[in-house]
């Protein structure tokens, strides 16, 4: 009887001996809120991992864990507090109202689970901020703010919480995003959090308010103001001064940036941050202002939205309006004539210009008004311009103009980069096609300009511009050449190569599926397709679209090769692309690569590989120049038959 009770109280003592141990290797929960903490600052330091919405999520759900997994330790109200926390951080960088509302039912729950908890009435405070400023509820953060009034009316948030609520009573127009992020801002308070010994303890009974600055851009409450001076608030000017600057090195790091120079939150809350400095301050309102339509251009130029070049031009001419002795004015007036002359708005562009021409006889900017008056093409419906549309007779012994349509006579190429704006075409393996593309069409036309001719861009920042409105521009810069510049991509991620592409039918179905990709944002209607297919295909301009695109496949292929890089030739093909549409000359579309292929993908970031193939792009343009002028010297010595002829 004694041996197995030995051995039962043996295995008894070891089962307790290795499941204490299991045990005691598990972090503890303070361990894991300590580390969350650590991994917290962490990321606030780290501005690349700050920027991705997965580290502050998870972060969030590893402080709500610690909160939900140990409801007998007694920093719970901290770890939920983090957790909250954490999505606010994240609805500043997003600023997506879904991030507010999650953040907010945090806070939210935190006041109600933990009344008695010292961060009750922070939490409190931080859901009214973010009700008022991102879901712009101010009935709902006011009824928070009443909370605080009435259960906490000893708590160090009193004082904010007066003005917050003094702020939002004096608002009648409700918050912009800016203000929202002012609203919202992060607390320079610490979080109190309670000992493992020791129990959360209810709100001290009077505790001195901490120095964190106005719940929003307006003097705090006597109470909470600080008795110490401070430089900057004794000179408000220099402090709104350097706002400025610092206003104006985000809008030019904005316009930089290929991945956020379209996002239309980031320039509004810009342009509106301009405009409050310049209500501030009626010194600088001139320049806060132009900065501000500069932010809506910069907008209206990445969205291609007509109500949004309005915006800008409006803002402009406010300035001009407000500000007639500022120095800004003249350029606010050729801005403006700018965006009317962009919206095809002649007669109000040529009118401005006027203005400038004579109110602003002197500087730059009248040589700048001349050269858009210049530009500016006869109105559709006026006399002159239904002249230029009738048909001239060539002058003896030239070239007649179909010999021009042909490529003839090559002195302007035309450069599409493609895609841009709100529309940053195939993005894979790092590459963003609409970046890609205008930097391959701007070195490319650097170097025909170089060989001495005339280039024409699409675009030469980050904007949008329909398919439609490429060729028109092509059309009215009289350009002989158009070539558009594209990033290919494909579901098989093993397909790669270079291609060129001239307008016809598809002759492949791979060709097909190429087109129909590039051809998404047309608003060609079905009728006005077919009846341009039939006119290219009734004339020979699909044959020397041909011939283009084959001497600039050839060139790029053989100037990659010497440099023994290895590019499949996928050859000249031919499809109805949409961009071609309506073009008046030899118009071809080049697939420089797929994005979607590792490798290739890894050559078009490459910027060795990309000038190499720009040297055969240029060569090829140059190629079939060369062989034209050589027809067209062999034409004219046929043509001078005639005695009189020159």
């Amino acid at each position: 009887m004694a041996p197995p009770a030995l051995f039962l109280l043996a295995l008894s003592f070891l089962v307790v001996f290795f499941y204490d141990a299991d045990y005691t290797a598990r972090p503890s929960t303070t361990q894991r809120y300590e580390a969350a903490k650590a991994e917290l600052e962490n990321l606030r330091q780290d501005e690349k991992k700050a920027a991705r919405r997965a580290h502050w999520e998870s972060l969030s759900a590893d402080f709500f864990s610690v909160w939900q997994d140990d409801a007998s330790w007694p920093n719970r109200p901290a770890a939920l507090f983090r957790a909250a926390e954490c999505l606010e951080e994240l609805t500043r960088r997003s600023c997506a109202k879904a991030d507010a509302r999650k953040a907010i039912s945090f806070y939210e729950d935190l006041a109600e689970k933990h009344g008695d908890s010292r961060l009750a009435d922070d939490a409190l405070f931080r859901a009214a901020k973010l009700r008022a400023a991102w879901l712009k509820d101010d009935k709902g953060a006011q009824s928070l703010l009443a909370r605080i009034k009435t259960r906490y009316p000893r708590g160090d948030m009193l004082p904010e919480a007066l003005a917050l609520e003094k702020t939002l009573l004096a608002s009648a127009k409700g918050r912009t995003a800016p203000e929202a992020k002012q609203v919202a801002g992060s607390d320079s308070r610490q979080v109190r959090e309670t000992s493992p010994g020791q129990e959360a303890a209810p709100p001290p009974a009077v505790s001195p308010p901490p120095d964190r600055g106005p719940a929003l851009a307006l003097p705090s409450p006597p109470a909470a103001r600080k008795t110490a001076p401070n430089a900057d608030a004794a000179n408000p000017a220099k402090d709104l001064s350097q706002r400025y600057e610092a206003a104006k090195k985000r809008m030019e790091s904005l316009r930089a940036d290929p991945e956020r120079s379209c996002r239309r939150q980031a320039w509004r809350d810009l342009a509106e941050e301009f405009l409050r400095m310049g209500q501030k301050n009626r010194d600088i309102a001139p320049k806060t202002l132009f900065s501000a339509a500069s932010c809506q251009e910069s907008l209206a130029l990445c969205s291609a939205r007509k109500a949004d070049h309005l915006r800008a031009r409006d803002l402009y001419l406010r300035l001009t309006r407000e500000f007639p002795r500022s120095s800004l004015v003249g350029d606010a007036l050729l801005r403006a004539a700018t965006i009317n002359a962009r919206l095809r708005l002649n007669t109000e562009a040529l009118a401005l210009l006027d203005v400038i021409a004579a109110q602003h006889a002197t500087g730059d900017v009248l040589q700048q008004a001349e050269a858009l008056r210049g530009s500016l093409a006869p109105r559709a419906d006026t006399p002159k311009a239904e002249e230029a549309r009738r048909p001239r007779p060539a002058p003896a012994g030239h070239v007649n103009d179909m010999a021009r349509q042909l490529g003839l006579t090559v002195r302007t190429v035309y450069i599409d980069a493609g895609h841009g704006g709100h529309d940053p075409g195939t993005h894979h393996n790092s590459v963003l096609e609409r970046d890609i593309t205008l930097k391959t069409a701007l070195a490319l036309g650097s170097l025909l300009q170089a060989r001495g001719l005339d280039v024409v861009y699409s675009r030469t920042d980050n904007r949008a511009i329909s398919l439609r409105e490429r060729t028109l521009m092509a059309n009215e810069a009289n350009a002989d050449l158009f070539v558009s510049i594209h990033v290919n991509a494909h579901a098989n991620t093993a397909v790669h190569g270079f291609e060129t592409y001239y307008l016809s039918l598809a002759g492949d179905p791979e060709a097909a599926r190429v087109a129909a990709l590039e051809n998404v944002d047309s608003d060609h209607r079905l009728g006005e397709m077919q009846k341009m297919l039939a006119d290219i295909m009734l004339t020979t301009r699909a044959d020397e679209s041909r011939r283009l695109a084959g001497d600039i496949q050839k060139s790029a292929l053989s100037f990659l090769g010497r440099k023994a890089y290895r590019v499949r030739d996928n050859g000249v093909k031919s499809a109805p692309f949409h961009v071609l549409l309506g073009a008046t000359m030899p118009a071809v579309l080049v697939e420089m690569g797929y994005c979607t292929n590792k490798a290739e993908a890894a050559l078009l970031l490459d910027p060795a590989y990309r000038q190499t193939m720009i040297e055969g792009l240029a060569h090829g343009i140059l190629t079939y120049r060369e062989r034209l002028l050589k027809l067209r010297t062999a034409q004219n010595s046929l043509t001078q038959s005639d005695a009189d002829a020159m």
